[in-house]
């Protein structure tokens, strides 16, 4: 990677756009999750996706203090916070799509 003042490459540039849309999949692939959920009544479920299909909004929509940062050419900015709050919601959609598959194949009837 590249050091963020002399620009020498757009990696970090590069970087903080694929994990935006690392987390844009995941809120997108957390929609039917849900959905699923309540159709099961699994409000539990429903809960949880929905607050970590917020999260992975708010990561989507805070790459653009990211890009703020990366302007400011006096200081260097390491984007591993990031990748390990996109890594955590990944993880936690991942579960709850698991916690739906069992959901339906317990499900009586």
């Amino acid at each position: 990677m590249s050091r963020i003042p002399e620009r020498q490459a757009l990696q970090p540039e590069r970087t903080s756009l694929s994990w935006q849309r690392t987390a844009l999949t995941a809120m997108v692939l957390l929609v039917p999750v849900v959905v699923v959920a309540a159709r099961l009544e699994s409000w539990w479920l429903v809960a949880i996706g929905s607050v970590v299909a917020m999260g992975c909004a708010v990561l989507v929509l805070g790459v653009r203090h990211r890009f703020d940062q990366l302007r400011d050419d006096s200081h260097s900015y390491s984007p591993f916070p990031v990748m390990v709050r996109v890594a955590v919601v990944t993880v936690l959609g991942a579960l709850g799509g698991v916690a739906a598959a069992v959901a339906v194949m317990l499900r009586p009837g």
